[in-house]
């Protein structure tokens, strides 16, 4: 039995899918395939059911997979401890950046992190809030960046910054947004965030005062696109204030006057990983980088759903 046996196992159980599993073990679906085979063979029991809707373990699956997980997290442990050892960092890290890398500073952050650590490999993987923190709860990603609150008992997340919000509408419609009150403002054509981005959220913080619903015209996940679809005039949209001041100064968009509720930039990594030296070596990174202090702060739970 090979521990990349039990990580296979662990990751299609995780994912309850063949080809999710290899993307993120970074391999092809036919070796997954062939790990759950060979593990299944020699333990001598069938682990999955196989349905329509994907991979499904079985009753004595589900009693091994806490027994493989755990063993994997052992390995892990040994690993961090030999590292401490070495007084020396080797491995990868992979870190979900959920915005613009500049915005982030993930430039600097490597430059510096690479000069004391030459020995091991960043991965920058774009993503968006969404979808960085289930990744790292279920540790497809090491590390991630996030807007909003991280609401997981199983985290270790660091506020970075408070980062402050504009609305923002095309050049053109100056006159119709400068003194507009929040119930005209909701008149207009809205460019909207997904239900699962943080900025969804704000927008209902602005009109929860007024008996007013917004005239949403669109739904997209990138900043890029909300700047695009701004500067064609198809409608208001909510920007990081950097963004949205650089895009009045460029004659391409003008910020409505009244307040937005501000918005958390955060980090989050595993709280049971959080002293291992590869993770604590870039989170000291980031923190110095942003000026707060390394340790731990938000901690909030919800149910393990």
């Amino acid at each position: 039995m090979e521990l990349y046996h039990l990580k296979t196992f662990v990751k299609v159980a995780d994912e309850g899918n063949l080809s999710r599993a290899a993307e993120l073990l970074f391999t092809s679906q036919p070796a997954i395939s062939a790990h759950i085979k060979a593990l299944e063979e020699e333990l001598g029991i069938n682990l999955f059911q196989r349905t329509p809707k994907g991979m499904r373990l079985t009753p004595s699956g589900e009693l091994l997979y806490q027994k493989a997980a755990g063993i994997l997290n052992s390995a892990d442990e040994l690993k961090s401890e030999a590292q401490s050892l070495r007084q020396e960092l080797v491995g990868d890290l992979k870190i979900g950046v959920h915005t613009d890398f500049e915005f982030v500073r993930i430039a600097p952050l490597l430059q510096n992190f690479a000069r004391k650590h030459p020995k091991v490999r960043v991965h920058f993987l774009a993503g968006m809030s969404a979808t960085n923190i289930p990744d790292v709860r279920k540790g497809n990603i090491d590390g991630g960046f996030f807007f909003g609150p991280a609401k997981s008992a199983d985290l270790t997340t660091i506020e970075l910054a408070t980062i402050p919000i504009r609305v923002v509408a095309p050049a053109t419609w100056q006159d119709r947004v400068e003194h507009a009150s929040p119930e005209a403002l909701c008149a207009l054509p809205w460019i909207y965030t997904s239900q699962n981005c943080p900025f969804y959220d704000l927008h209902s913080q602005i009109f929860s005062d007024y008996q007013c619903t917004p005239n949403q015209v669109a739904f997209v996940d990138s900043e890029d696109a909300i700047r695009e679809l701004v500067k064609a005039e198809s409608g208001l949209a909510l920007l990081r204030e950097e963004d949205a001041k650089q895009m009045e100064q460029q004659g391409l968009g003008y910020c409505w006057a009244g307040e937005v509720p501000s918005i958390a930039l955060s980090f989050a990594v595993q709280k049971r990983r959080r002293s291992e030296p590869l993770i604590n070596a870039i989170i000291e990174e980031i923190c110095s980088l942003w000026g707060v202090e390394n340790e731990s702060t938000n901690e909030m739970m919800i149910d393990s759903a």
